[in-house]
């Protein structure tokens, strides 16, 4: 099967999935090779190869500054949108949150709100998440700065439970309601 510009990408492999959810947490960024193998933990030849190998697809494209090649998504890319919303659900930030929270007991429920979830992330957003249930927020805080770490990205969270955010949704707090009212991803 092939796509406008090509043959359907695989993001099968370690590397390929390292990269798109990076990338797609990070539009705007462009890297030469040495601070991807830096940032991502990734063998430096295989690296080289899957760049070579996304570019020549079309989903990545490359400029050279000086004596570095640079690698940035090609927003252009028929199928652009469809692959950022698969990695991003299937291997990006929100399967890394339902990992991180699945093994906390006490969660009743999580989401992510904010502009991730409105699809209108920039380079300096953040993701903001809130996590309702009773849990021990020391292990949830620690999940997250692992996360955070990983994805190289801040996680702002709100830990509430579920008796106090049924109080807030009963009660119309204007902060809870206005998240309420507004898209969300579900991660529990």
């Amino acid at each position: 099967m092939s796509t406008p510009g090509g043959k359907l990408i695989s993001i099968t492999s370690k590397i390929a999935q390292s990269l798109l959810a990076f990338y797609f947490l990070h539009e705007d960024e462009s890297l030469y090779v040495n601070e991807l193998v830096r940032r991502l933990e990734l063998d430096k030849r295989n690296l080289v190869k899957k760049l070579t190998e996304f570019e020549r697809e079309g989903i990545f494209k490359s400029e050279i500054i000086g004596n570095q090649k640079y690698y940035s998504l090609n927003k252009k890319y028929p199928l652009y949108k469809e692959y950022k919303r698969i990695v991003l659900k299937t291997i990006g930030i929100e399967k890394q949150l339902k990992t991180a929270l699945s093994d906390i007991k006490g969660i009743k429920r999580a989401f992510v709100y904010g502009s991730y979830a409105e699809d209108r992330m920039d380079a300096f957003s953040d993701i903001d998440i809130i996590v309702i249930g009773n849990h021990s927020t020391v292990l949830l805080h620690k999940k997250i700065a692992q996360l955070q770490k990983l994805t190289d990205r801040e996680i702002n969270v709100i830990s509430i439970s579920q008796e106090e955010f049924d109080a807030k949704v009963e009660n119309e707090d204007p902060f809870i309601t206005g998240i309420l009212g507004k898209k969300r991803i579900e991660i529990i």
